[in-house]
């Protein structure tokens, strides 16, 4: 990162410093309306003024700033700097419909909008596009097509009607549900692990070789840190250059490693190692022949949406193509998880606002089967069109033959759910194309979370911790007695924990189980404050082949480092986070890392010798008890 040009500073001082002046470059002046916007926002204003300022309706967040320093349309300057005047760009050509206003969407308009992406797909997947018979679809094609067009090839960003046909969708078609080699489970695996990345040639040339009979005894270990798996991407990665990310994921990998590409890797490995446990519980309840497709559905919506690292778009991302591979349980026909994206067009072409998205998709989808406008009836014969097309080309493929017998008046909710998303940035395109505006106005997405945390929950009562919260169709009680805990913050940590369990589909019995075990024998010790940082920081990663809890410290001068406390060396869990809590704390009085990791270990020994004595003296206990003169 630079202050100006050929001047450089440590790349995490620089980063972290709030007081550093943000310069709109010239390239930002040519760049998408949208981002030239970001960049003259952020011109001339620190760094802490420009987080989480409002630009055109939507948060400017830190992976915002990261994204446009990189992109070269914004540049550091030191605190304190003159960043001068706003620089010009080249000028933009003026929008045929400047000045006017933009017209609202409307349930025709979204007809129109997919029998043009049929049209498109018919063209990219069949070799024929078809002709809008509609005059309102025929006009608004161009604009359509003027918006496909560069989310097509390697971009990968193209969601087609048939969300079959999309780049990664129609892999997972080809390359893993295919295969006569792998069964059912491993295929269902597979999928997260393609997911993690979403990279067809690196799935292909660095994960399949590696995925042979002694890979599926135990896949969460080819995963761990420096194992077979991130050797075998990095080495893609050196031979090939190739990205390791689709272009659909805007994610910044968090800092471990100093090395880009090594920390790269370690962020794929990371991701799918949390992933990972949950397709296992995932494929339980797939198979699960006691449960009802919303009770399955919800499950594992909930196991991904409070998985580290993920949420609701992830959540729809990972059943979308659970969903095509079992068809039978027809899992989005009529109900599914809306993301963030679908939400603003949900609301318009509705004409009302609700708090429950899931309710309003299937208002609106029931609205959308039963119109019989002209838009309306133009869509359905269009798309009977295209998937006779389909299914005489794909005949070899029976999953996506499966997903192009629509029945009339019969869209599917995630149909509906995904196409809403596409439609509110066609709808973007549209005001930039035509009408010189930065995006729709009315389209722009909220800053919400669906995320469900125990702590919402959660009281203190007079002998424990309690947490009463609703999962599925009943209401769930759990408690921790706060005297095995030792502390009412202890007693919420294993609390969290069992919530967590059974949100993901654990039993309420499992939950309790799971409690009993970590506070057996637990005798605590040193803590830190109530109020201490280190209590939200320092959380254990059960779902990790060797649990650990691992987190990322900043120090004063703005360098990141991991740190990390394991279970096994610490004896248990609560000792784990106990050790971590206080080697967080001793990093933020100034601690070096060297210096914390040597008390650590010296912790590691006392703790060991502290379990050694504990289990002498049990077994003295047994052993007096079972004296008939004890």
């Amino acid at each position: 990162m630079k202050f100006v040009r050929g001047k450089r500073k440590a790349k995490a001082a620089v980063e972290m410093d709030p007081t550093c002046i943000l310069r709109a470059t010239e390239k930002a002046m040519n760049c998408k309306l949208v981002y030239e916007n970001r960049a003259v926002a952020c011109h001339g204003r620190t760094i802490r003024e420009v987080l989480n300022m409002n630009v055109d309706g939507v948060k400017y967040r830190k992976a915002d700033l990261k994204y446009d320093l990189k992109g070269g349309r914004l540049d550091l300057l030191p605190p304190r700097s003159d960043a001068g005047p706003v620089p010009q760009g080249r000028g933009r050509p003026k929008a045929p419909r400047a000045g006017q206003p933009l017209p609202e969407a409307t349930l025709n308009e979204f007809f129109q909008f997919l029998a043009c992406q049929l049209s498109i797909e018919s063209r990219e997947h069949l070799g024929e596009e078809l002709a809008m018979a509609e005059k309102a679809a025929a006009e608004l094609f161009p604009e359509v097509d003027k918006h496909v067009k560069p989310n097509l090839g390697n971009t990968e960003r193209w969601v087609p009607y048939h969300t079959v046909l999309g780049v990664h969708e129609l892999f997972l078609m080809e390359a893993v549900h295919s295969r006569k080699d792998w069964n059912d489970k491993q295929k269902f695996l597979a999928m997260f692990i393609f997911r993690a990345h979403c990279k067809r040639d690196l799935f292909l040339q660095a994960q399949v070789p590696l995925m042979k009979d002694q890979f599926w005894k135990n896949p969460l270990k080819a995963f761990e840190p420096n194992g077979p798996m991130e050797k075998a991407i990095a080495l893609y990665r050196k031979k090939t250059g190739n990205a390791l990310l689709t272009n659909c994921f805007r994610i910044i990998p968090e800092r471990v490693l100093k090395d880009n590409d090594a920390n790269l890797v370690r962020s794929i490995v990371t991701r799918t190692s949390r992933l990972l446990p949950v397709a296992e519980k995932a494929y339980d309840v797939i198979k699960d022949s006691q449960t009802t497709a919303f009770t399955k559905l919800h499950r594992i919506a909930s196991m991904v949406q409070n998985t580290e690292g993920c949420g609701d778009t992830w959540a729809k991302m990972l059943t979308v193509p659970i969903d095509m591979a079992y068809p039978k349980l027809k899992l989005l026909e009529s109900d599914c998880e809306v993301g963030v994206g679908a939400a603003p067009p949900l609301q318009i072409l509705l004409s009302s606002k609700t708090p429950d998205r899931r309710q309003a998709l299937r208002t609106l989808l029931k609205k959308v089967n039963q119109s019989k406008t002209a838009s309306a009836k133009h869509f359905w014969k269009v798309l009977e069109k295209v998937e006779k097309g389909m299914c005489k080309k794909y005949r070899h493929l029976p999953l996506v033959v499966k997903q192009a017998t629509t029945k009339p008046h019969a869209m599917s909710a995630s149909t509906l759910q995904v196409q809403l998303c596409e439609y509110r940035q066609f709808r973007h395109t549209l005001a930039r194309n035509l009408y010189g505006l930065a995006d729709d106005q009315s389209m722009r997405t909220e800053e919400t979370s669906k995320t469900v945390s125990a702590e919402d929950y959660m009281t203190q009562e007079k002998t424990c911790m309690k947490c009463v919260f609703p999962c599925e169709d009943r209401q769930v009680t759990l408690d921790v007695p706060l005297k095995p805990a030792k502390s009412p913050k202890v007693a919420a940590r294993v609390l969290s924990m069992m919530f967590q369990k059974v949100i993901s589909g654990e039993s309420e019995a499992e939950a309790v189980s799971f409690r009993d075990k970590v506070l057996m024998g637990y005798t605590h010790g040193e803590d830190v404050a109530d109020d201490s940082d280190a209590w939200s920081q320092c959380k254990v990663q059960l779902s990790h082949p060797s649990p650990l809890v691992a987190f990322q410290f900043e120090a004063k001068d703005g360098a990141k480092f991991p740190f990390q406390t394991t279970v096994a060396a610490a004896g248990s869990i609560l000792q784990a986070e106990r050790l971590a809590r206080l080697c967080w704390e001793r990093l933020r009085s100034g601690k070096s890392k060297d210096d914390t990791i040597k008390w650590r270990d010296a912790q590691y020994k006392l703790m060991k010798k502290e379990d050694v004595a504990g289990q002498s003296a049990a077994k003295g206990t047994k052993r007096k008890r079972s004296d008939p003169d004890f």
